[in-house]
């Protein structure tokens, strides 16, 4: 081999390696996600879930012995004045006392601490109501957490579904194109008709049309999908190609968890614990209020005018103050009232509250069992449909059957395969139902 041919074949090598190189980004470029990436994306970027966060770190900042009155307040102040006066002062004596542009000032400054001591205990109760509205907002964030959590789910689950409905049709253009095909020959051959040619073109294009509408929506919920996880909506991903079944769940234990882990009626119970704190701090407010109160003045005047040049005083001042409340035109009375109906309200929100989750826990729970027997069904209906399918094309390339019944047969495995696809759609998404109701979306 000649030096040029050697020099010819080096650069040939490297062309085609860079042609590697340069395509291979965009054959991986599309990230495979499956349910526990999309989880954990959502987690960490989504922003409906990071303003929850931030409106839980406010209630969490809020929760000091500051805040709730135990802590005195102490100020401190000061202060300076001055002035240039004309002044002209005549006395009974006769004496006359006359000055142009006399200066005065004066300096001051002081420091307080007030500290209230005992307010019927309205401190300690301000400081629970602080904590429980905390405990409020943590289980705001977790709603919100479950609440976008479930959606993206539902949101991958359905791109999981329309991928499978692809495949399916995508073999079925497979097939069409081949009875094209065929019909083509038999016209040919004369054992054919232009009517058999045409029905298989349009049956052809007919699930072309389809197979463009289905990567529509995927584009659609893909773009969805990218929104919930805070991505560009133009990022590219794929997905598993099958669903993730749980194993069958029990009514009893998703009841329980219900119960116990059900973030809104967490939140619903908490409503309570604050209504009877609410009543608990207006009851407060019957108690007398004591506090003392300490203070330092300074003070540094000058005047070059008037009865005295120079004055200064300084010194503590202290004391004990107690007040209470001995008639307020009923005001009290009545708020309580309130706080009670109040209490009476958040006992009734809870129950009724509680009784609807069950109903819809039970609802989705009957709905999922229903679901799940059928799947198995369409599991059977479309083994059938399958085996018939594969018959009919037999007979259709042997001439044994027309083209019509062909289609009749594909037609029937293909609603068999999508009815089977979205009775599994279906089951995971009465899943995520059931995890939302029982709280337990989040991965432990």
């Amino acid at each position: 081999m000649t030096q040029r041919h050697k020099y010819i074949q080096s650069a040939f090598q490297y062309l085609i390696l860079a042609i590697i190189l340069a395509v291979t980004p965009k054959l991986v470029s599309a990230q495979m996600l499956t349910e526990a990436d999309v989880m954990a994306i959502v987690l960490e970027n989504n922003y409906s879930i990071r303003v929850a966060q931030l409106d839980e770190k406010v209630l969490n900042n809020n929760v000091t012995p500051g805040n709730a009155g135990f802590l005195p307040q102490v100020d401190a102040t000061a202060g300076t004045n001055n002035s240039v006066t004309n002044a002209r002062q005549e006395y009974l004596s006769g004496q006359i006392n006359e000055r142009d542009n006399a200066k005065s000032g004066s300096i001051n400054a002081g420091a307080s601490l007030n500290w209230t001591l005992f307010n019927g205990m309205r401190m300690f109760t301000s400081y629970d109501m602080l904590k429980q509205e905390l405990k409020a907002g943590e289980l705001q964030t977790r709603l919100q957490i479950e609440s976008t959590l479930s959606n993206a789910l539902i949101v991958y689950y359905n791109i999981v579904q329309l991928n499978q409905k692809k495949a399916v049709l995508e073999k079925a253009v497979k097939l069409g194109q081949e009875r094209v095909g065929i019909a083509n020959d038999m016209l040919m051959l004369g054992a054919g008709s232009r009517l058999g040619l045409l029905q298989a073109e349009v049956d052809l294009n007919t699930d072309n049309s389809e197979l463009i509408n289905l990567q529509d929506l995927i584009t659609e919920a893909s773009i969805a999908l990218n929104q919930l996880m805070a991505r560009d909506a133009a990022t590219k991903f794929t997905v598993e190609d099958t669903f993730k079944v749980a194993s069958v769940m029990d009514y009893a234990s998703l009841k329980l968890k219900m119960e116990q882990n059900n973030p809104s009626l967490l939140i619903s119970q908490s409503d309570q614990e604050l209504a009877q704190l609410n009543l608990k701090e207006i009851r407060g407010r019957r108690a007398p209020v004591l506090g003392v109160n300490v203070g330092y003045s300074f003070n540094d005047q000058t005047s070059e005018s008037g009865f005295l040049k120079t004055s200064r005083t300084s010194g503590f001042n202290y004391g004990i103050s107690a007040s209470v409340n001995i008639f307020d035109g009923f005001n009290l009375n009545r708020q309580q009232q309130n706080a009670r109906i109040g209490i009476e309200q958040a006992e009734l929100e809870f129950k009724a509250y509680q009784d609807q989750l069950q109903a819809e826990l039970l609802s989705a729970f009957t709905t999922y069992t229903n679901k799940l027997r059928m799947v198995a069904f369409e599991k059977q209906n479309l083994e059938t449909a399958l085996v018939n399918f594969e018959i009919a094309g037999e007979r259709y390339r042997l001439g044994e059957l027309s083209g019509f019944e062909f289609r009749e047969a594909q037609k029937n495995q293909l609603l068999a395969n999508d009815r089977l696809i979205n009775s599994l759609y279906e089951v995971r998404l009465l899943e995520i139902t059931l995890m939302q109701l029982s709280g337990s979306v989040l991965p432990e």
